[in-house]
């Protein structure tokens, strides 16, 4: 019925949150020791494995062949487009937010849109460096130069010289932001989404499945007009 089992997604979901911590927690430790370059480049991989969990989330309803397997089946060995999964992170930590039990608390909801804030400030400090014309997908590169020499032309560069501190500032900034977003829901509500996940899959039926996939493509196309694709 389901293209991955519900062991398989809830696990493989859960080793991407945590290689997610461990990653950035890797690129604090680094960022402290005065390495900004390898530790940008652990910060991205932190947001890949977010980006991952997110495609991971896109399997509950996943059939074999179908949009949401084809997605994750190329997406989740494709840095750029676990990168470019996180554009719409905001949707993924709301989702994860309805299984949190403060969700209605007044204070849980001021630091939820205190986080929102500082994601879309954050995104764009990184923009304000790079161009206006940012992608997050455009970090898949600069996490290379964090971890390799590399030349321009005749010009040769280390990992520290090809990423400027202000940059790598912005990206384990960002990195940190998404990251303990998903921290601060998670520590409290993962077993919760598990559970969530287990029961939708066990009392969804054919027909229930188109009518939410329906929904999905109405609540799309709303975000995301087709007029305004360009």
């Amino acid at each position: 019925m389901y293209s991955y089992s519900t062991d398989f997604v809830l696990d493989a979901f859960t080793k991407a949150y945590e290689t997610a911590l461990t990653n950035y927690d890797a690129a604090a430790a680094l960022k402290e020791k005065g390495l900004h370059g390898p530790a940008t480049s652990l910060a991205v991989l932190a947001l890949e494995e977010c980006g991952k969990m997110f495609l991971l989330d896109g399997l509950l309803f996943a059939r074999g062949g179908d949009e949401r397997h084809q997605r994750f089946t190329k997406g989740h060995r494709t840095h750029t487009t676990k990168l470019d999964t996180l554009e719409l992170f905001p949707l993924f930590l709301h989702y994860l937010t309805t299984t949190d039990p403060r969700e209605s608390e007044p204070r849980y909801k001021q630091t939820m849109v205190i986080i929102l804030t500082e994601l879309k400030q954050r995104r764009q400090a990184i923009a304000d460096l790079m161009g206006d014309d940012f992608q997050l997908s455009a970090l898949d590169a600069l996490k290379q130069k964090g971890f390799y020499s590399h030349h321009v032309g005749t010009a040769c560069s280390t990992n520290q010289e090809g990423i400027s501190p202000e940059l790598a500032d912005a990206v384990i900034s960002l990195a940190w932001r998404v990251v303990d977003s998903l921290r601060f829901v998670l520590r409290v509500s993962l077993d919760n989404y598990k559970q969530r996940f287990v029961t939708l899959r066990s009392k969804l039926d054919e027909a229930s499945l188109t009518a939410i996939r329906e929904q999905a493509v109405t609540i799309l196309d709303d975000i995301f007009p087709p007029n305004e694709a360009a």
